[in-house]
């Protein structure tokens, strides 16, 4: 008995990642509904907007460099690392730059967001994951979810909507502060094999600069200015966290096969179906008083969440082979292209439809060319 216990045990191990994550989305969670029920939906969707937006430069800034990061203290190269980290700071100082002259909002209003991308940059979570030490990743998710909820309620009790802004801060700083802290004082060695850098890594950064603008890019590429758009990507956005958060712990830990595609499946699939069935439950759940259209927002996005969890599954398939090492660049550039020359939608149910067509379109692309590599290989 003890034998099969040890055996199991292992397998299980993004059972409790997943948990861990589940509370830290539910840490999320009551902070929306903590300013979903305090201010006007008008209020609340120009912040969303903003927080779209400042979500691109974040991942400017992290530049797609997380799974090479971890790759790179896999390897002990860390002057390696260090450069990477230095390019990322020289991204967070750009994309800062960006975000002040692209916006209409006076910088006053929004000024605390600015710090998002730097603390991107500095981020020292890939150390941790390098380690495999996914607990700690979980305490610095649930302590910079606790502090994101201090903050939260201040706000509710005191009705400024101006130090909305220092919500999103206030987590990040947190998580930065708790995370440098974790990662200096572990004595623990990297405990997986030593990784061969490859070529591949254009492959790597590519597929995670991609990963991670879709969840933003076409929201903000493609919106005709109804925020309430953007109240209905809070709640796919809860999601896109848990799937990023899955997705890094299956990485980090080399998973391939049935367990990969059960961790990122049957989570997406239950939401997708509480969404498609239930979608006024979820829209009460977290505003106080939501309109019929972002109900309907909601249940016509109810697919976004598994062709979120799809498309990761074949990032992870295919970001370190060397015959797709172009693939994600191609994939990045063509939604951005596109995007502009795609006419513009009449309103915002045909914003959230087309995301999703275009999310299809992604996957069908990812799914072809595996299938080229699979026959490929097979004739020779």
């Amino acid at each position: 008995m003890d034998r099969v216990f040890h055996a199991i045990i292992p397998s299980l191990y993004p059972l409790w990642m997943v948990s861990a994550n589940l509370i830290s989305r539910f840490g999320g969670m009551i902070i929306l509904i903590l300013i979903g029920h305090a201010f006007a939906d008008q209020i609340l969707g120009t912040y969303f907007a903003l927080l779209a937006t400042i979500g691109l430069a974040v991942t400017a800034t992290q530049a797609g460099s997380g799974p090479l990061l971890i790759r790179l203290a896999q390897a002990n190269q860390m002057r390696s690392a260090l450069v990477v980290i230095a390019i990322r700071l020289a991204i967070a100082l750009a994309a800062t730059v960006a975000m002040i002259s692209m916006r209409d909002h006076p910088i006053g209003l929004y000024w605390p967001l600015l710090l998002l991308p730097l603390a991107a940059a500095l981020a020292p979570d890939w150390i941790i994951a390098a380690r495999t030490e996914f607990s700690k990743l979980s305490l610095i998710a649930v302590c910079g979810q606790m502090a994101g909820i201090i903050v939260a309620a201040w706000v509710t009790l005191t009705k400024a909507s101006i130090a909305l802004f220092a919500i999103a801060p206030a987590i990040s700083t947190a998580s930065l502060m708790l995370g440098a802290l974790l990662a200096y004082r572990s004595n623990n060695p990297v405990t997986v094999k030593s990784y061969e850098l490859q070529h591949s890594n254009t492959g790597l950064i590519g597929f995670t600069l991609l990963a991670g603008f879709l969840p933003n890019l076409d929201f903000v590429l493609l919106n005709t200015g109804d925020d309430t758009v953007f109240l209905a990507q809070r709640i796919f956005l809860f999601c896109a966290g848990l799937i990023a958060a899955i997705t890094a712990t299956l990485f980090a830990k080399r998973v391939v096969g049935a367990a990969r595609d059960i961790w990122l499946m049957a989570p997406m699939a239950a939401v997708s179906g509480m969404l498609l069935l239930g979608p006024g439950f979820v829209a009460h759940l977290i505003y106080a008083d939501p309109n019929p259209q972002l109900i309907e927002l909601i249940q016509t996005g109810a697919l976004w969440p598994v062709l979120m969890a799809i498309i990761s599954r074949q990032i992870l398939i295919l970001q370190e082979n060397a015959n797709a090492k172009w693939l994600g660049w191609f994939c990045l550039l063509a939604m951005v292209g596109t995007a502009f020359v795609l006419p513009d939608p009449s309103n915002a149910s045909e914003v959230i439809i087309l995301v999703q067509l275009r999310l299809a379109a992604i996957l069908f692309v990812l799914l072809a060319w595996q299938r080229h590599i699979r026959l490929r290989r097979i004739r020779t």
